[in-house]
């Protein structure tokens, strides 16, 4: 690791894009930026090869997307890769391109300039854009841009300390950058980076879907941030609040860094106790890939929505069927829960042409739009029946609001399930406790369900009516609060009223001490990102011995080394 001879330390305020709390070392990510671009008149000789240059750059560019998809679509998949053939259709947009080179000819300018004045242009657009989905998708715009006049300038992109003996390439490292990209994924040890921060990216954008969907702490609008960091620096990342330090205090750490043990535990057991089970909330194959390798008891929750907004479209049933026979298939016989499309709030869908809304976390989001897209409901509990053929699966229903919605949305799946032979012995139906008057109704609502899971993120967001991405009020967001324990007291009591399993898939699952509390009510069920998987346990069997239960012991204890060579 570098020595920084002059050390500063520092504090910041950003937005949270995803929680959880991370104190590591530093790697610095440059994207090529350039804060200010060479502009220089040419001569009438010089415009030919100069729109040349322009070309060339464009095919180099078109080159680097395709290497890059084709090594997402290998270590993520095809939905995620199609991120990078959307730029290209932008990059080879005839109104782009034919602009740039008239721009050139009448302006008599270098490439690098008029490239970066035509594309600005276009990014201003976006960003006035009312929708905030269209408008965070000028970040495509910025990368693509950047692409081109780093290949006119040659400019050196990666990680800083790349090909230096100390350079993990964001392994067990925070990575810092102007903007979480899409590329800048493609060039990291993604799997293994605890944390992200970044000076630009909304809480839409590809980046931060992927930073959640991976379960990594991040913070963006952090700015100044990549000049003040150098690679081996030190950083407290904050992602509940939002709040970085640069280089902190023993007291900043001790007094941050309690709420969350961000160290691998030394021994990581390789099968949950006996009556417990700790799953893996997953968006990609390459999360289901790792919480196999991790022996995880199975997927609580696959979040069906983030391949749509992956692939920007609705996608058909035999699409959606060959996806969620891919995440069965690699699971084996586990069970594997699927919840439903669950669009609104921060998830968006600009494609599906939605009237915008004043306030779209309290709008047509979740069962509400299900219930109102028969036609997207039905094609994809179509694919999910289609899927259980072969493999036992969960179908879980998103933010339901009460026993008469669920009521609905409950007959309607059995009717599409109904017309797929053999699918119905394979299918459970349950329900995600996020709303307080769902909450409210637990008893009336597992008599209608088969399961149940408690989303913690949206439960705690409504009910203490606090925005967890609003820097203003984001300290507010606590899930220790006596009001949310109380409920989940209800909850729990409701499901084992009914005898109908339970299971926490919100984020307060995975931090730590609470697996062990969630446990002292009553919770046998855990879902959590696939990197928790082995803290969660321990803090279980920890749990377990303190209380003097006998148990099952394990089959086998992992070696932390162990874990990172599977992983």
């Amino acid at each position: 690791m570098e020595k920084n001879i002059n050390i500063i330390s520092k504090e910041y305020l950003g937005l949270s894009i995803s929680s959880g709390k991370v104190y590591a070392p530093v790697c610095l990510y440059s994207a090529g930026y350039h804060k200010k671009v060479e502009e220089y008149i040419i001569a009438d000789d010089q415009i030919e090869q100069e729109v040349k240059r322009f070309y060339e750059a464009l095919k180099e560019s078109s080159e680097e997307l395709d290497k890059i998809s084709k090594k997402v679509t290998k270590s993520i998949g095809k939905a995620e890769s199609e991120i990078f053939f959307a730029q290209k259709d932008i990059m080879y947009d005839p109104v782009i391109v034919n602009r740039i080179v008239n721009e050139i000819k009448t302006l008599k300018k270098n490439a690098e300039a008029v490239v970066s004045y035509v594309y600005n242009e276009f990014e201003e657009k976006f960003k006035k854009m009312d929708n905030v989905y269209l408008r965070e998708r000028g970040s495509d715009i910025r990368e693509i841009k950047q692409r081109i006049i780093n290949n006119l300038t040659m400019a050196k992109k990666g990680f800083t300390c790349e090909g230096q003996e100390h350079c993990k390439r964001g392994a067990n490292r925070i990575v810092v950058a102007e903007e979480f990209t899409a590329e800048m994924m493609a060039h990291m040890n993604y799997e293994n980076v605890v944390g992200i921060i970044t000076e630009h990216g909304g809480v839409s954008s590809h980046g931060a879907i992927i930073a959640r969907s991976l379960g990594i702490p991040s913070v963006t609008g952090v700015m100044g941030v990549t000049q003040d960091v150098k690679c081996g620096d030190m950083i407290l990342l904050d992602g509940d609040s939002g709040k970085v330090f640069l280089n902190p205090s023993k007291e900043i750490v001790d007094k941050i860094i309690t709420v969350v043990d961000v160290k691998v535990p030394k021994v990581c057991y390789i099968s949950t106790p006996q009556g417990y089970e700790v799953m893996a909330n997953t968006s990609l194959p390459e999360d289901v890939k790792l919480a196999k390798k991790l022996n995880a008891d199975g997927i609580g929750l696959f979040r069906t929505e983030i391949m749509f907004i992956m692939e920007d479209r609705l996608l058909s049933e035999d699409e959606q069927y060959e996806r969620y026979k891919n995440v069965c298939e690699i699971m084996e016989n586990k069970i594997v829960t699927f919840r439903l499309l669950d669009v609104g709030g921060d998830k968006p869908l600009p494609f599906l042409r939605i009237k915008k809304e004043s306030n779209p976390y309290l709008g047509w989001r979740g069962a509400r739009f299900l219930l109102g897209n028969p036609d997207i409901f039905y094609s994809q509990v179509k694919a999910l029946a289609r899927s259980a053929k072969k493999h036992k699966i969960r179908i879980l229903f998103p933010m339901v609001v009460d026993e008469i919605q669920q009521k609905m949305l409950i007959e309607a799946t059995r009717e599409v399930i109904a017309s797929v032979a053999g699918a119905s012995e394979n299918i459970m139906l349950g329900t995600m406790f996020e709303v307080p008057s769902a909450c409210l109704h637990a008893r009336q609502i597992f008599k209608l369900i088969d399961f149940a899971s408690i989303g913690s993120n949206d439960l705690i967001q409504y009910l203490l009516a606090v925005d967890r991405n609003n820097e203003m009020v984001s300290s507010d967001y606590n899930p220790n609060h006596p009001a949310l324990w109380e409920l989940l007291r209800q909850i729990v009591f409701a499901s084992q009223e009914a005898n109908k399993p339970l299971s926490v898939c919100g984020e307060m699952a995975g931090r730590k001490d609470y697996a062990s509390r969630l446990a002292e009510i009553g919770i046998k069920s855990f879902s959590v990102s696939p990197r928790l998987i082995p803290q969660v346990r321990n803090e279980i069997a920890e749990y377990l011995k303190s209380k003097k239960v006998n148990y099952k012991e394990y089959s086998k204890e992992y070696n932390k080394d162990t874990i990172q060579q599977n992983i």
